[in-house]
C-alpha cells in the first residue's frame, strides 16, 4: 500500500498535467483507503512537494487590496524566501485583520497584521 508521501509526490507530479484529473484520483485513494480525515493533510504535503520543486501556492490576506506595487514587493518577497520558480498567489481581502499582511505559503505563515498585533496586545504577548 501507498503512503501518504508517495500518494503527495505522485498526485504533485500529475498537477502538472492537469488538476481535475490529479484532484479525483486522490479524492480516490482516500475514499479507497478509508483515510478521509486525512485530506488536509494530503494537500499540505502536496504543496510541500510541489514548493520543494519551485512551485508554490501562497494566501495573500490583507484588509484592503494591494496596489499592482505592493503586490509585486509581496510576490517578490516569497520568491527570494522560498526560492519559487513559479508562484500563484490567492489574494485575500478581509476586513477583520484591520490592516497589516498575513501571507501563508506551505509550512510557513508571516502574521503582520493589526488584528493579531491587537490580540497579543490584549492577551500579554508584548
Amino acid at each position: 500500500m501507498a503512503s501518504r508521501g508517495q500518494v503527495a509526490a505522485f498526485v504533485a507530479s500529475k498537477l502538472r498535467d492537469g488538476r481535475k484529473d490529479a484532484l479525483k484520483q486522490a479524492a480516490a485513494w482516500l475514499q479507497d483507503t478509508g483515510r478521509a480525515r486525512q485530506t488536509k493533510y494530503l494537500a499540505e504535503d502536496v504543496a510541500g512537494v510541489m514548493a520543494r520543486e519551485g512551485y508554490v501556492y501562497a494566501r495573500i490576506t490583507t484588509a484592503r487590496k494591494l496596489s499592482e506595487a505592493a503586490e509585486s514587493e509581496v510576490k517578490s518577497y516569497i520568491k527570494e524566501q522560498t526560492g519559487a520558480h513559479n508562484l500563484e498567489l490567492e489574494m485575500v481581502v478581509d476586513r477583520d485583520v484591520i490592516g497589516g499582511v498575513r501571507v501563508e505559503v506551505p509550512g510557513a505563515e508571516i502574521d503582520a497584521t493589526v488584528r493579531r498585533k491587537l490580540a497579543r496586545f490584549v492577551h500579554g504577548g508584548y
